[in-house]
């Protein structure tokens, strides 16, 4: 029994091993999109417990990282559980959404015409929030684009900290002291994450422009961290100012995945900024598609 199991034998190389598969983890788990018990919280209550709800995520990733990381070591089959109940697979109850249910069919809604944002699906700071309007309406998300049309919707983003992809400077974590006035949403498509809004208000327009120039300085010069051994990052311009493709790429042969990322300042309200980031699963997508759908969806909420 694995359980009985004793870890006699066990060397330095496999403790870096080890280290190794748990540095490239959190990568590998952002790029998958794979739903996680964050996306199927009870709607009701989210707020009087979101304390609460990131002990409980923080408790789960400890976990899960345990468990993964001694796979990468040990490549015998196991009887470990996948960490879904039936319940989890197939049942919800009155109170809970999963981000399929939150998915609302557009319609025949055309332009802006589309339901505003729900506040109980942003993860947003502690102390204060965006105006909801600086928020693109989840419905708006779809494309041909991206989603061939398919619809879109929001569930309640990372309750972990801040950042969007590798290299990402705004990196803090929720309920800390520098955590400032921040939300992000993030959006849905045929039961995948498709990709995630953060809205940034800082304390003046000077503050706004370096944060801008920041964003930027890191999405041209970002590289994976040197524990993820198993990804190299392509991250090349588009057309579009402030606008980038990131391609992850495996050592391993596993099949690059594409992002697009968007930096832009508000022009309604100058201290917020906005970074869109968008998810290929087509791989088919080009720049100049790429740059046309980042900029549509900007162009519909940087007025505010």
């Amino acid at each position: 029994m694995r359980e009985e199991q004793e870890f006699q034998d066990w060397t330095q190389d496999a403790d870096d091993e080890l280290r190794r598969a748990l540095g490239s983890l959190r990568h590998d788990v952002d790029a998958a999109g794979i739903p996680d018990v964050r996306f199927v919280m009870r709607r009701a209550g989210r707020q009087r417990h979101r304390a609460l709800a990131g002990v409980a995520a923080g408790a789960a990733a400890v976990l899960g990282l345990s468990w993964l990381g001694y796979q990468a070591i040990d490549n015998a089959p196991s009887t470990a559980p996948a960490g879904q109940t039936e319940r989890d697979q197939g049942e919800t109850t009155a109170d809970e959404t999963t981000p399929d249910e939150a998915i609302q069919d557009p319609g025949d809604d055309e332009g802006t015409d589309a339901a505003p944002v729900d506040r109980v699906d942003l993860f947003t700071s502690e102390a204060s929030i965006p105006e909801l309007s600086l928020f693109v309406p989840p419905g708006l998300w779809s494309s041909q684009t991206f989603t061939d049309g398919a619809a879109t919707g929001s569930a309640m983003g990372d309750p972990e900290g801040t950042t969007l992809f590798d290299c990402d400077p705004d990196d803090v974590m929720w309920g800390s002291a520098d955590e400032g006035t921040f939300g992000i949403m993030t959006i849905w498509a045929e039961g995948r994450a498709l990709g995630k809004q953060r809205v940034r208000v800082l304390d003046s327009t000077d503050a706004t422009t370096g944060y801008v120039n920041d964003m930027n300085a890191a999405l041209s010069e970002c590289e994976a961290p040197a524990e993820a051994t198993n990804i190299v990052l392509d991250v090349q311009p588009l057309e579009l100012s402030g606008a980038y493709r990131i391609t992850t790429n495996f050592v391993d042969g596993t099949e690059s995945m594409t992002d697009f990322v968007y930096v832009v300042q508000h022009e309604g309200m100058p201290e917020a900024v906005s970074t869109i980031r968008i998810t290929d699963w087509s791989r088919a997508a080009t720049d100049a598609e790429a740059a046309t759908e980042l900029e549509r969806l900007a162009g519909l909420v940087t007025d505010n």
